[in-house]
This record gives C-alpha cells, structure tokens and sequence, in this order.
C-alpha cells in the first residue's frame, strides 16, 4: 500500500494525487465558483470550508486508505479540481461513493471521466470494492453523462442531504 502523500496515479493527461494543506490556494476559488457548486448540497464554500473538506480528504487517506484526490492538469501542472471515492451515508449506510469537481475551464474535455474512470478502475481493482455508488441530482446532466461513460447503470431515487438524488452504482467484474 502506499504512503500516506506518496498516493500518485498518471492518466494522458493529468496527475491525481493525495491532498496536502497547501492546496487550499488553488482549489478554494474553484469550491468557491457558483458553476461548479451548483448542484452541490453545501453550496459554494469559502476558503476556511475549503481547508475544512482538505483536512477530511487528508483524515479520509489517514482512515480508510483511500479519499478525493487533487487533480492537476499535467500541460501547465495547475490543480483544476478534485476527484476520488468518499464514504458517504446513503439510505443509511456507509457506501463507498465517487465524486469530482472540476474548473469550468476544463469541463467539456472528458477530464472528469478521465480521472473518475482511474478512480474506479483503482477501487475496484487495488481496494477490492464490490462495487462503487454515484449519486446525482437529475438536472445535472453533465454528470449523469459522466456517471454512464464510467458503467455506472441507474439503481434508485433517494434523499440525499435533503436532495432528491439518482443513485448509480457500478460492480466489480470478479
């Protein structure tokens, strides 16, 4: 396994890797972009939140192994969002979720699927999951697109954070 803050995959173009605290710099003005949080249950967030959810994705590694991961682009080395499996409470239980948030700059170029497809194969694959969950909001048709390119197949309706949201789910093919 690795070190904690050794954690780097490379795709063609990008570097995903673990967080570390002087991230906040460069992902709080994209956590803090109206775009990109739309769809979000926590709305846009400040820089003080945006160390907040670092310092969770750092606590997430430390736990369980595995978090949300920094995404930089490898053409101008820039962090342009974020993208990896959380745990999060669906339905009452633990289930082991995919998310990601990128830069508006950087969407329409199949960057998320590209960082989201390496975290699932890397899940399903290294971790062993059985399967990996996606839930969305269905007005976020960017990232139900995402969440079908990647094999996810629509599961059930649930609440989410007091959100109506799709859960998604895609299984290991042991």
């Amino acid at each position: 396994m690795f070190e904690l803050g050794e954690m780097e995959i490379e795709t063609q173009r990008l570097i995903l890797r673990e967080f570390k605290l002087e991230d906040v710099q460069q992902l709080a003005p994209i956590l803090a972009n109206p775009r990109v949080m739309k769809f979000s249950p926590t709305g846009i967030l400040s820089v003080l939140e945006t160390q907040a959810k670092i310092q969770g994705f750092i606590a997430s590694y430390k736990k369980y192994g595995f978090g949300k991961w920094a995404i930089t682009f490898k053409e101008s080395n820039q962090l342009i969002g974020y993208c990896g499996i959380a745990i999060e409470q669906i339905d009452n239980k633990d289930e082991r979720e995919i998310g990601y948030r990128l830069d508006p700059k950087f969407w329409g170029q199949g960057l998320a699927t590209e960082a989201a497809s390496t975290a699932i194969r890397y899940g399903l694959e290294q971790l062993k999951f059985p399967y990996i969950l996606g839930i969305v909001e269905r007005e976020n048709k960017a990232s139900v697109r995402v969440l079908e390119k990647l094999g996810m197949r629509h599961q059930r309706e649930t609440i989410f954070l007091g959100v109506e949201m799709d859960v998604y789910s895609v299984e290991s093919s042991r």
